[in-house]
């Protein structure tokens, strides 16, 4: 061993060694310990992945569920509310508002949230196949004349003003109506708005079909069209007004219905109106 190295005295260090065998309080069976008892299940599948249930991930349910929202009427989220929704649920929609119950309501079928998507589309499907519709008639109905049929472009124009001021201006006007009478109906704008929207949407198929020059067969479709798509709508107002006096839920059904009668008859008088040629008794359309 080298002299520069340290030799370790034991005498040095006085090392004191105590026994604590006996130093525990009598009490200590008291004192409160940890209890690991309440564990929770594993937190890991058999692939490894983690099942935990963030607070984050319950937020993005909220948000993407289809509830209301209580954002501002003019904020987008407001209306962003009313776009979300997917092709089945506006297929299924699409379906219901041709076929009227009388057990039911049509309202049911645009819960949990009324959508402004379907209806806005079956508007300007319905502008354009009314006026295209419309003008396919008129060349139709020229054939065999010595006048140069032209595309009357202020159908479109027409069409669209009449559709779009039915389907704000009348819904505004019975939700109005409700508000001013404090109606307990759950009922609002949303779902009014969405309902008119929708009650058109069977005027799309009819409209093609009106430019056939059978008149007979026109009115045969007006009528089918009355009952179905009016049907549908007067009969979702009737529930709409239930809480209402009887006598006035039924004075402002009739009133609703006439409106809509009036709108389908303004389409078969001003867009497929009869004419010269219109083969009432022959056997073959002029088509």
């Amino acid at each position: 061993m080298s002299d520069k190295e340290p030799i370790l005295n034991s005498a040095e260090f006085d090392l004191d060694f105590q026994d604590f065998s006996n130093s525990i309080p009598d009490d200590a069976a008291t004192i409160p310990t940890s209890q690991f008892s309440n564990f929770q299940p594993s937190l890991m599948t058999e692939e490894g992945e983690t099942k935990l249930t963030l607070e984050s991930d319950v937020l993005l349910e909220e948000e993407n569920s289809p509830t209301t929202t209580t954002s501002a009427f003019w904020s987008f989220q407001f209306y962003q509310q009313f776009f979300n929704v997917d092709d089945q649920m506006v297929l299924e929609r699409l379906m219901f508002a041709c076929m009227p119950t009388l057990n039911s309501s049509y309202l049911d079928k645009l819960k949990p949230v009324p959508d402004l998507y379907g209806p806005l589309w079956v508007c300007i499907t319905l502008i354009f196949s009314t006026a295209i519709s419309g003008n396919m008639a008129d060349f139709f109905s020229s054939l065999g004349k010595d006048t140069d049929w032209e595309y009357d472009f202020k159908k479109v124009s027409i069409a669209g003003t009449v559709v779009f001021s039915y389907v704000t201006v009348v819904p505004a006007l019975l939700s109005g109506f409700l508000w001013w009478r404090k109606s307990n109906t759950s009922a609002k704008l949303a779902d009014i708005l969405s309902l008119y929207g929708y009650s058109m949407s069977l005027f799309v198929p009819v409209s093609l079909l009106l430019c056939i020059n059978y008149e007979w067969l026109r009115w045969v479709l007006i009528v089918a069209l009355v009952l179905t798509s009016g049907g549908v709508l007067s009969l979702t107002v009737w529930k709409i007004l239930e809480e209402e006096p009887k006598q006035l839920s039924l004075i402002l059904t009739g009133l609703l219905f006439s409106l809509h009668l009036a709108l389908i008859l303004l389409f078969k008088v001003y867009f497929f109106a009869a004419s010269e040629n219109s083969t009432d008794n022959s056997t073959s359309p002029t088509i």
